[in-house]
């Protein structure tokens, strides 16, 4: 953290093993506000060491992903949206955690282009969840969900979409 003293235009070096800029480095900034030091008092500077660990091969490797007990394979799923989506409409399904252990759900949609814009997770008891996501766009798309760092039975799915449509009414023959 640091505060300038006074008003006017930056650079900020951030540098990691000796003289070498981080990407990006020396960075600009527009600093505003009022001056906190008179004209032509000091010039500032500002540094700071940090040290870098080497791991040797012995040390434990962390995931980003905390350790839990759990069994993906014990989690359950089932709905609609498992295997089928719209274009512009909300698919949904259940996942049902509650025999797995302790850990984290993870749920992502992947078109034929760029991921899902929208997906929504809700737990609604009991380590029990609704999921919903609107799809897009036509293609393919694949859904995978992990209790942890494990896919559930069946994950990946892949999805059948199809176009949105505009549901006419029923003929009818009046005499």
């Amino acid at each position: 953290m640091y505060t300038p003293m006074a008003p006017g235009s930056y650079l900020i070096g951030v540098k990691y093993g000796g003289p070498n800029h981080i990407v990006g480095s020396p960075f600009k900034a527009k600093v505003t506000g009022q001056r906190l030091v008179s004209p032509g008092a000091a010039s500032e500077t500002s540094s700071i060491l940090v040290e870098s660990v080497t791991r040797s091969s012995t040390e434990t490797c962390y995931s980003a992903i905390p350790k839990a007990s759990s069994d993906a394979s014990k989690v359950t799923s089932k709905g609609a949206g498992l295997s089928k989506a719209f274009v512009g409409q909300k698919s949904s399904f259940l996942v049902d955690c509650s025999k797995a252990g302790s850990n984290m759900l993870l749920i992502g949609v992947h078109g034929p282009t760029t991921p899902c814009e929208e997906v929504s997770m809700k737990h609604v008891g009991s380590q029990q969840y609704s999921v919903t996501y609107v799809v897009k766009e036509r293609g393919q798309y694949v859904l995978a969900v992990k209790w942890g760092e494990e896919h559930i039975p069946g994950s990946p799915f892949h999805l059948v979409w199809a176009i949105h449509f505009i549901q006419s009414p029923p003929a009818c023959l009046w005499i």
